[in-house]
């Protein structure tokens, strides 16, 4: 195998019929996430538990999206893993933006993916609950800020 290839994903949302519908009530949990009044854990969900924010939508369907999605894969398969940001719902866990961590994890079929929740898991079939992480770490494990500088 190669080196991993980068892949923009951002791209993505430029590209005629490649952007996702948005999910409001990911928006309101993850502004509360930032502002500190919604809990963020770390989780292992079950593959099975995981939910398309939009079913229709399929980040695959564009050459960049399988791009990414490939990329992905050998990120995992190097040991690298991406956690995706959900929420939970309906005994679900709704992935509202990323659709390229899905995709990836749907092909290569782990029977958990590790998750960034925002609010307290109830399920009983995730394991490994850690947190909640430090509401300052949110910003930073978005890309927001950088270790050392003011939250």
């Amino acid at each position: 195998m190669g080196p991993v290839k980068r892949v923009p994903v951002d791209q993505l949302h430029t590209l005629p019929a490649s952007t996702p519908p948005v999910d409001e009530t990911f928006l309101t949990l993850m502004h509360g996430a930032l502002t500190g009044e919604v809990p963020v854990y770390f989780a292992a969900v079950p593959l099975s538990l995981l939910r398309p924010f939009s079913p229709d939508y399929d980040v695959e369907r564009h050459p960049v999206g399988r791009a990414a999605v490939e990329a992905l894969m050998q990120e995992c398969a190097a040991g690298r893993y991406a956690r995706a940001w959900v929420y939970e719902r309906d005994n679900a866990f709704i992935v509202a933006d990323d659709y390229v961590i899905l995709a990836a994890a749907r092909r290569g079929q782990p029977d958990y993916v590790p998750c960034w929740v925002l609010g307290r898991p109830i399920s009983a079939d995730v394991v490994d609950v850690q947190g909640p992480i430090d509401p300052h770490s949110v910003r930073r494990l978005l890309g927001l800020s950088h270790e050392g500088e003011p939250d």
